[in-house]
């Protein structure tokens, strides 16, 4: 319980790193470079595509495929780059609210709670830390070492990832690496609320649903590609576990892209 804990009141820090992500994503905007952009999105593959969407969603959460071990440690490195929490805090979060209590008032961000909050203030509400205290205490005894290890040091990780990027590239590049790997962090906090909110907001001639569920989840075809293909939301609450998330053949998937790279055979 005291990795919690430590998360919860990181909170801060954590504010901190993602309101200097968006400053720096602000700045990149009105004043970046090709080799800038050419950085940041590198950078956003690696921690929202691999990290958030392969790693703490397809492969941590549900377990949908299997990589090798030094892959499953990588991606859930580049996953804590993502800005969203821990991969311990993110699956727990996501399994035993978000799938368990989907467009409820027990959903963790649902945007029936309002799009803000299902966008961006899900990351900082207390009651979720609770919540995510009282299942890391139940599941203690079954939860994956490095994933644990992760948790408890979840802050120093993006803090040392943004040193070793700083001191890998070296200052004479006047810091666009480390600009870059923040502005992929902002990234990421954007592309995961805009599947939290259209994931789960039908719109008439816009999205489309094509599996039964008793939920809110939808398919929205034009966020496939900025999202790794998470925006096909209803075909992913239907069968959670499946590896990807398209059902017909005009359906795109980034993200089962990426998995065929690091999947076992």
């Amino acid at each position: 319980m005291d990795g919690l804990l430590k998360d919860s009141k990181n909170n801060a820090i954590l504010l901190t790193i993602l309101t200097t992500s968006r400053n720096s994503f602000g700045y990149s905007l009105f004043y970046g470079t090709t080799s800038l952009w050419i950085a940041t999105l590198l950078f956003t593959v690696l921690y929202s595509g691999y990290g958030v969407s392969v790693g703490f969603h397809r492969l941590h959460s549900h377990r949908s495929f299997k990589t090798w071990e030094p892959i499953r440690k990588l991606v859930l490195y580049l996953g804590c780059q993502g800005a969203q929490g821990s991969p311990v805090t993110w699956s727990l979060i996501h399994n035993r609210s978000h799938h368990a209590h989907t467009d409820t008032a027990k959903d963790v961000h649902t945007p029936t709670k309002g799009l803000f909050y299902a966008f961006f203030g899900w990351i900082f509400d207390r009651s979720n830390h609770q919540f995510a205290q009282t299942e890391l205490f139940k599941m203690r005894k079954n939860l994956d070492p490095y994933a644990l290890w992760c948790h408890k040091n979840y802050i120093l990780l993006i803090i040392l990832n943004l040193v070793l990027i700083a001191l890998l590239t070296g200052w004479w590049f006047e810091g666009r690496y480390v600009l870059a790997s923040l502005n992929a962090s902002f990234s990421a906090v954007l592309i995961s609320g805009l599947v939290n909110v259209f994931g789960h907001l039908p719109l008439k001639g816009l999205t489309y649903e094509t599996d039964p569920t008793k939920n809110n989840s939808t398919n929205n075809p034009w966020l496939v590609f900025v999202s790794w293909g998470e925006s096909l939301h209803n075909n992913h609450h239907y069968r959670p576990a499946r590896l990807n998330f398209n059902t017909k053949w005009y359906e795109l998937d980034v993200g089962r892209w990426l998995i065929a790279t690091i999947k076992k055979s």
